[in-house]
């Protein structure tokens, strides 16, 4: 057998164990991505801003509805909305409620206890979220909201982390920089 036909006669056999490689790695790669599971996406954390006063249009709520009362978070998400809060989302909720949960970062975060000022015998607690949004919670014994609710929450120490989606961004310059 000459050269040239040994050569021929390995070609067929080294593609064929290169593509069965190629294929192997693709299969444990393939393999290690679906046992690993899909990652919900981060929520960005929260910046932190100088604010004198916590108000509505700083506070990204979403409203979940645990009850058995059709339209109920729908028709909170309403009221707050027209009262400037920012509202993500709205729908259900799988853990059953029965008077109205404020969820925050933290019970006595300044967002939570704006939130739930708004809502008669409202209980609060913390999830450590890094975003700061609040989830309002309604459930089919919650107490109405409060008849005059306080339009502001003052920050003592005059600062407030809130989420990435509500920072004020600085007013543009005209003319020419000093």
């Amino acid at each position: 057998m000459d050269q040239r036909r040994f050569n021929e006669s390995l070609r067929t056999p080294t593609v064929l164990a290169v593509m069965l490689l190629v294929l192997l790695g693709g299969g444990w790669w393939g393999y290690h991505l679906v046992a690993s599971g899909v990652r919900p996406p981060q929520a960005a954390p929260c910046v932190v801003i100088s604010l004198s006063e916590l108000k509505p249009a700083n506070v990204v709520v979403r409203v979940y509805n645990g009850g058995s009362e059709r339209g109920l978070a729908g028709r909170v998400a309403k009221t707050l909305k027209t009262a400037g809060f920012i509202i993500s989302s709205t729908g259900n909720t799988d853990e059953p409620i029965h008077d109205t949960v404020i969820v925050g970062v933290a019970p006595d975060s300044p967002e939570v206890q704006f939130v739930a000022s708004w809502f008669d015998k409202a209980t609060t607690r913390g999830d450590g979220r890094s975003d700061h949004t609040v989830d309002v919670l309604v459930g089919d014994a919650s107490a109405p909201m409060v008849a005059a609710p306080p339009p502001a929450l003052t920050i003592p120490s005059g600062q407030v982390c809130v989420p990435t989606d509500v920072v004020p961004t600085p007013p543009e310059t005209t003319g020419a920089p000093a």
